[in-house]
């Protein structure tokens, strides 16, 4: 069969690139970004991204308290499922059975859970109250979905 020679290879045309290959990640219901509400057994469909980004399940954010990162109420936050973050990294952390996305910073026996907007005021937490606190994961990409 002969080659058809007048074919135009269209990812040469500048200004057209490829369809990322993408992949889908389930999505474990709504965050808050200041008030923790409960996320357990909160399976609420799936999520597509890109295929090169390193996360395992996503969460739709209700807030507006990590704005200054560019994270809004109804964006949707890709999570790297893993049990440590280093200090001011941005985390999805489950304090006493509900899940919130904050930046963490951790010293000895004090975990500091900070908003990226002003209006917030930091959470601190000491001692006992640490055997109640577990990092989720890693915020590793976001997608805002509001128009």
């Amino acid at each position: 069969m002969a080659e058809n020679k007048d074919k135009i290879d269209i990812f040469s045309i500048p200004g057209i690139i490829p369809i990322p290959k993408m992949k889908k990640v389930p999505r474990l219901g709504t965050i808050t970004c200041e008030e923790p509400i409960l996320t357990e057994d909160n399976f609420d469909g799936y999520d597509e991204v890109e295929f090169d980004i390193d996360c395992d399940f996503s969460l739709k954010c209700q807030d507006d308290s990590m704005m200054n990162t560019r994270v809004y109420c109804g964006d949707v936050v890709y999570i790297k499922q893993q049990s440590t973050v280093n200090n001011g990294e941005i985390a999805a952390v489950m304090v006493n059975g509900e899940v919130m996305l904050k930046r963490v910073f951790l010293s000895d026996c004090k975990l500091v859970l900070q908003s990226e907007n002003p209006l917030y005021t930091p959470m601190v937490y000491t001692d006992e109250e640490l055997d109640n606190i577990r990092i989720l994961g890693k915020a590793v990409y976001f997608k805002s979905l509001v128009k």
